[in-house]
């Protein structure tokens, strides 16, 4: 078998000349052109005739007929043979009788110039033969039948081809035709066809050969139904056709690309147990899915295996590793793979350099990159486009404009013209570094104008403007895209009516809002966003509430930010109603998470002191068994910090929430601010009771409290318990209670004190009276 495969390659690739010899090139035929008009007259005299089907059928002329006659007698059409079918047909199947293919295939040609329904082609052949020959068509399927597929598939007209091979059941094509078919249906990416012509070819032989049968396999794993491949492969094994190396190559190909690599491994075990031996092909496509399963241990084994077997790998397979080893980071790996490649027979080409120039850009290691260039230059390589491509790309990813202009006169000093690809770049670049001024100028420059740039440019620089709020330059670049032909999308509109909003210029925005419609795009929630918060920093709630309202409508999940702005200027305007209606409509719809949508209510009614209302919620929330412990806690802190430490204690004592230990601290603080000991002390033992442990942060609490409002022996009980539970407070608490003892005259507690400081480490300071006014003040600011 292996020899059959390298003494005819073609085999091994699954590819066969067609049954149907072509006609050889005009210069290369043996007749003489004085012959050949004399043919060509005898051949016209015959059809001239009024019996020229007896004549035509009795003559020897027919069989010394060659392509350079029929060609002749088509483009002279002394007999109006061109517009004859009938005539053509007869003279057909007459050269086909005397295996003249090359001839027929040029009356079939004409036959297809003009148009005719293929099957009526078909038909036309079957009648006349039937007619004039007085036979069955059985003859007809060996001698014409393949000639007028191949004819129709040379000409790339896969569908036709298919349609006269599937109509005639009759038909049992030759095994070199059959196989050439699917090959140019697997070409044309007629898939649906090819499993069409495979069903009929079996309903007719009942078989196939291992091209075939390797063709079927290669179309199941090339719509990735691999499990599909595998069955006809099974099958082909249960039919007694063996699979060689080639077919060992497309199962595998296939279960690679689908990522089923272990089963790739456990087919290639299998073609080795029966005697075949993988070729470069098949390792390369194992190192390829390793490296990108990043299994790097493995690819290595199949690498060492395949040099071991004697298979010397190619540009291909090392450049899968080069590759894979840079996706993953490792560029010392990939460097050492470029070196082996140097080294050895193959040599690191410059497809292997400018993938690592690829990588090193992405990476932003400009200094390897500088390195690797010398080194092809030092090496005798021709950078190319894509070389120098790649490096425009990396300087512009890491905002080096004067290198990559530079890069750009250097490919035009070397003849290698800047494409639109080069300039989209250097464009991005520019609005990456916010140049606009710069990007505009050189999209306006004559060799630049009149490329047609990519969309992600124009998005790119629309979006740069929009940044900085450059509505002019914006709607400038919108015009440009039009007059290049380049129709504009909701990304380019939504950067430019988002800018327009901004800077508060509505009309304008809704203009370009009202095009893009005509445009037949739709208004995205960026958009509608972008609207309703312009209209709520102008005060015009009415507006942004429609707005609101025609996001809904059209079935748009709005922002996020979008509710909250809404909400809360609403809730600054006291429009508690559109605020409500608002909340109950994205509730309804579960736009966002259940706590997100009541926060953001919360937080803007607390925020303006809708006290009320928050009790109504809360309320609402504890009878859905929702327990809400941050909108709760942002809640006390609020009425705390107002004053309203009795609201606040009410919402924990009715048990609308859970508090916690934090929560505890903001109402002992806010009690503490109004004058009320007893009750801060009361919500200390209750914590307690309770089986919550004070932290650090609320013995400071109880200890700042009871100092400030003189309660000297309440702060020292509090050091006496940190004390023990080895809690240390503030220093400067501790100097603020004895210089407080020291002004009251008990120098008994001052003494006291300084000592407990010096037994815990801590030394007295000094502190006059203008300091201690200053930290008091301080601390007072910190609502300490």
């Amino acid at each position: 078998m292996r020899k059959i495969f390298q003494n005819n390659p073609k085999h091994f690739l699954g590819i066969h000349q067609n049954t149907i010899k072509r006609p050889r090139s005009l210069s290369y035929i043996p007749s003489s052109i004085k012959q050949n008009q004399f043919l060509l007259s005898e051949i016209t005299t015959i059809l001239q005739s009024d019996n020229w089907e007896t004549i035509l059928s009795a003559s020897k002329v027919p069989k010394k007929l060659n392509p350079h006659v029929i060609q002749m007698l088509l483009q002279e059409n002394q007999v109006g043979i061109q517009s004859n079918a009938k005539k053509i047909t007869f003279l057909a199947i007459t050269l086909c009788n005397h295996h003249l293919y090359g001839c027929v295939s040029l009356l079939v040609d004409e036959m297809i110039a003009m148009r005719l329904s293929p099957l009526w082609v078909l038909d036309s052949f079957v009648s006349c033969y039937k007619e004039s020959f007085g036979s069955s068509c059985v003859d007809l399927n060996h001698k014409v039948f393949e000639v007028i597929v191949d004819r129709y598939r040379v000409k790339g007209l896969l569908d036709e081809a298919a349609e006269i091979f599937l109509k005639n059941d009759e038909f049992e094509p030759s095994p070199l035709f059959f196989n050439s078919f699917l090959k140019d249906l697997i070409k044309g990416k007629k898939l649906e066809l090819f499993l069409k012509v495979c069903e009929a070819m079996r309903e007719k032989v009942g078989f196939f050969d291992v091209y075939a049968y390797t063709n079927m396999i290669k179309v199941y794993c090339m719509v990735g139904d691999v499990e599909k491949a595998k069955e006809v492969f099974v099958k082909m094994g249960v039919n007694g056709c063996d699979p060689n190396s080639f077919t060992y190559n497309v199962i595998i190909d296939g279960l690679c690309k689908t990522g089923r690599l272990d089963e790739a491994v456990e087919f290639k075990k299998s073609m080795v147990n029966k005697g075949l031996v993988p070729d470069v092909f098949l390792y390369t496509t194992l190192v390829n899915c390793f490296c990108k399963m990043k299994r790097w241990e493995d690819a290595r084994t199949v690498l060492n295996e395949m040099r071991d077997a004697g298979v010397e790998p190619n540009v291909v397979t090392y450049n899968a590793l080069v590759n894979g080893f840079m996706s993953e980071g490792d560029v010392e790996a990939a460097f050492r793979v470029k070196d082996e490649m140097a080294a050895g027979c193959v040599g690191a080409n410059l497809v292997c350099y400018n993938t690592l120039l690829h990588w090193l850009c992405k990476m932003h290691k400009l200094d390897r990159v500088h390195e690797l260039i010398n080194e092809m230059i030092s090496l005798g390589m021709k950078l190319d486009f894509r070389t120098y491509t790649l490096l425009i790309h990396g300087y512009c990813k890491a905002k080096r404009m004067n290198d990559a202009f530079a890069v750009v006169e250097e490919m035009k000093k070397l003849d290698l013209q800047p494409n639109a690809k080069s300039y989209g770049l250097l464009i991005i670049g520019l609005c990456h570094t916010l140049d606009l001024e710069k990007a505009e100028a050189l999209m306006l420059e004559p060799s630049v104008k009149n490329l047609k740039l990519d969309h992600v440019v124009y998005e790119t620089l629309l979006s740069a403007c929009s940044k900085v709020n450059d509505y002019r330059k914006s709607k400038k670049v919108l015009e440009m895209m039009k007059e290049n032909a380049i129709v504009p999308n909701e990304i380019c509109y939504g950067n430019v009516i988002g800018c327009l909003c901004r800077v508060k210029k509505m009309e304008e925005a809704r203009f370009y809002m009202n095009e893009m419609m005509d445009n037949g795009l739709e208004p995205n929630a960026h958009i509608f966003g972008a609207l309703i918060n312009a209209y709520c920093k102008l005060g015009e709630l009415n507006v942004a509430n429609k707005y609101f309202y025609a996001v809904l409508g059209r079935g748009l999940v709005p922002l996020i930010s979008t509710y909250e702005i809404l909400i809360q200027e609403n809730c600054k305007s006291a429009n508690l109603i559109d605020a409500f209606s608002i909340f109950r409509f994205v509730l309804s719809r579960k736009f966002f998470s259940v706590m997100c949508t009541y926060r953001v209510l919360l937080d803007s009614l607390m925020k303006w002191s809708k006290y009320v209302e928050v009790s109504g919620l809360l309320m609402e929330l504890k009878n859905e068994g929702i327990v809400f412990n941050l909108s709760s806690y942002s809640l006390i802190f609020c009425l705390c910090d107002r004053g309203k430490v009795g609201e606040a204690y009410k919402l924990v004592e009715d048990g609308w929430f859970t508090p916690n230990i934090y929560t505890y601290n903001i109402l002992m603080k806010g009690f503490f601010r109004v004058g009320n000991t007893e009750k801060a002390k009361q919500l200390f033992d209750e914590i307690k009771r309770k089986g919550l442990t004070p932290d650090d942060l609320m013995y400071q609490t109880m200890f700042t409290g009871f100092r400030k409002l003189r309660d000297l022996n309440a702060a020292c009980g509090i050091l006496d318990e940190t004390a023990q539970k080895g809690i240390s407070l503030a220093p400067y608490e501790y100097d603020r209670l004895v210089d407080y003892c020291y002004k009251i005259g008990d120098l008994e507690k001052a003494k006291e004190l300084t000592q407990k400081m010096t037994a815990i480490g801590l030394t007295l300071r000094s502190v006059d009276t203008s300091d201690f006014k200053d930290q008091e003040t301080k601390r007072s600011q910190m609502g300490i």
